[in-house]
């Protein structure tokens, strides 16, 4: 039996527990409200208007086990009442954003924070879905099952879309973390880059001249630094630039050590969402008081994702000798390098 558009809205906060459930994460019910899917192909992670204009059909994303899977097979199930109801109309507004490059407009926050919780729970119910080993199936799914519980939240976020949502967060205007910057074109990196780190739950895309990043944190990394790393959020880059900004976020997701807790209300007409505390992992203190919401930072550490994530061979990112950076972001006088003058580097070094 299928769902009817104004009976979802009227449920949203029971959605978020069915969506959130193993069967769902597990690939047998639709991803987005946890009811039988439409038989087909499915919902396509990656929106095939995205495909189509940056030619990403047998473009592959890695999976984490190392495997490969073409976008065009990325897809996972959905019902017809999310596919072409509260789903398509957050595709329409991505569509929208992309085609306006409006990295300046803070009317999209929330609407990216959905699409992008689409695209993180795509990425973990397929993950859930495949075996870690297909010769081995016993070996369990690729993606791990302690991973399942904090996406309820991401759910959350993304159920937000199905009826007016007033969020009141603790960090900022919502209760996740949000970085937009303008990307200068360069053709020998495309118009497209996805890069995740599910443990931390971060996502980071490149969409032709937009670098939008997102952690499902509640918004923590904007409590440590409403401008991103180095306080770059809003700024011209290089692909280059972009994908190392990425890895020092993917690299603060992973060092991420508190959650919240929150009280949710509905009415007919909106859901009420209020973010009232941190909650540390850990009982650690700082000297001043404060609980610890971060675990320390490791520049070696960071140098390895930035390794990791870097779209390109930069050369070694930390020298232990003599414990230095190479980065594409800071010139020796400790400003961020024009982005042309990334590329006309590359094309030394080439």
């Amino acid at each position: 039996m299928q769902m009817k558009d104004n009976e979802q809205h009227g449920f949203v906060l029971e959605l978020i527990e069915r969506a959130s459930s193993s069967a769902t994460l597990t690939g047998d019910l639709c991803f987005s409200c946890g009811r039988q899917p439409t038989t087909g192909q499915g919902e396509h992670v990656i929106p095939k208007w995205l495909q189509k204009r940056f030619n990403l059909a047998n473009e592959r994303i890695m999976l984490i086990n190392g495997t490969y899977l073409p976008y065009r097979s990325l897809t996972v199930p959905c019902c017809n009442d999310c596919n072409n109801g509260f789903l398509r109309n957050i595709e329409n507004s991505i569509v929208e954003f992309v085609s306006n490059s409006a990295v300046e407009r803070a009317a999209y926050r929330l609407k990216l924070a959905q699409w992008m919780c689409k695209i993180l729970i795509g990425l973990l119910v397929k993950e859930k879905a495949l075996p870690f080993d297909r010769r081995n199936p016993g070996k369990g799914s690729i993606a791990p099952p302690d991973i399942l519980e904090d996406f309820m939240h991401a759910q959350l976020i993304l159920q937000s879309a199905r009826k007016e949502t007033i969020f009141h967060a603790l960090h900022g205007d919502f209760p996740f973390s949000l970085y937009l910057y303008k990307v200068v074109p360069d053709s020998s990196f495309g118009n497209f880059d996805l890069s995740t780190h599910l443990g931390g739950q971060s996502i980071s895309l490149r969409i032709g001249t937009v670098g939008v990043i997102f952690v499902n944190d509640g918004g923590l990394q904007m409590e440590v630094g409403s401008m991103g790393p180095l306080g770059l959020a809003g700024k011209e880059l290089h692909p280059i630039q972009f994908s190392e900004v990425t890895a020092r976020v993917h690299y603060k997701a992973s060092l991420r050590d508190a959650t919240h807790s929150y009280v949710s209300n509905k009415t007919p007409e909106r859901l009420l969402v209020n973010q009232t505390a941190v909650h540390p992992y850990t009982n650690i203190r700082f000297e001043d008081g404060a609980q610890r919401i971060f675990r320390p930072w490791s520049d070696v550490d960071c140098a390895s994702f930035i390794a990791r994530y870097r779209n390109v061979d930069w050369g070694t990112v930390y020298d232990p000798s003599t414990e230095l950076f190479s980065s594409t972001l800071m010139d020796r006088n400790g400003d961020l390098p024009d982005p042309r003058s990334i590329e006309n580097q590359l094309n030394r070094r080439i």
